[in-house]
């Protein structure tokens, strides 16, 4: 059970940007959404695991480069078929009814943090982040509306220009809830490589 409130994970993430890593943060998110913006699904999975690569590694107090956003196109046959896959399953779902892709969408919200620690495919990776979630997906829904003053002065304020300065530190905050669910999980990184003590794998039945 995760114990760490909202408002700690936002401070901790505001600590780790105001260290000296908020410029860096600051192009990746901007440039990330242009990317994302002009090539689709082309790019989603690429830039999705280069982003959380990023802040993965500034969370772990590790020298964050602005390049380690392209990094998912090193791989990118792999990053591209994740990304596609997550799509389509939301889409799936959503035509169920609306509230049934959200909640889908919450339970792969870690697909690309999973790529970066553990050696899975597209669809184990998907499968990896809907076991981590369970029984956090509320949590995560909280930390994003915790959110929500800040996006409204954006918004009303600064015409949703505010929005641009603001990811960065979503996406920080984000970071450091994933880090929580490893603890929770009893999962040590070590050597860039995940250890699971529990041996939480990618075997489920329900594909989606």
């Amino acid at each position: 059970m995760m114990d760490v409130s909202c408002k700690e994970l936002r401070k901790r993430a505001w600590n780790r940007l105001a260290q000296g890593g908020y410029g860096s943060s600051l192009g990746v998110s901007f440039l990330g959404n242009m990317i994302d913006s002009a090539a689709g699904v082309f790019t989603s999975g690429s830039i999705q695991y280069g982003t959380c690569k990023f802040y993965m590694e500034q969370q772990r107090g590790k020298r964050a480069d602005f390049e380690t956003m392209f990094s998912g196109f090193n791989r990118y046959g792999r990053t591209l078929v994740t990304g596609l896959l997550q799509m389509i399953f939301i889409f799936l779902w959503s035509l169920l009814f609306v509230i049934p892709g959200i909640i889908k969408s919450y339970s792969y919200a870690l697909t690309g943090y999973v790529m970066v620690d553990f050696d899975l495919s597209g669809e184990e990776a998907i499968t990896k982040s809907r076991e981590l979630m369970k029984g956090y997906k509320w949590k995560l829904f909280c930390l994003r509306f915790s959110f929500i003053g800040w996006i409204l002065l954006a918004a009303f304020f600064t015409f949703g220009l505010g929005a641009i300065f603001l990811a960065p530190y979503g996406k920080a905050a984000e970071a450091e809830f994933y880090a929580e669910v490893l603890r929770c999980h009893d999962i040590v990184i070590g050597d860039d490589k995940a250890q699971d003590a529990d041996a939480i794998t990618a075997t489920d039945a329900d594909t989606f």
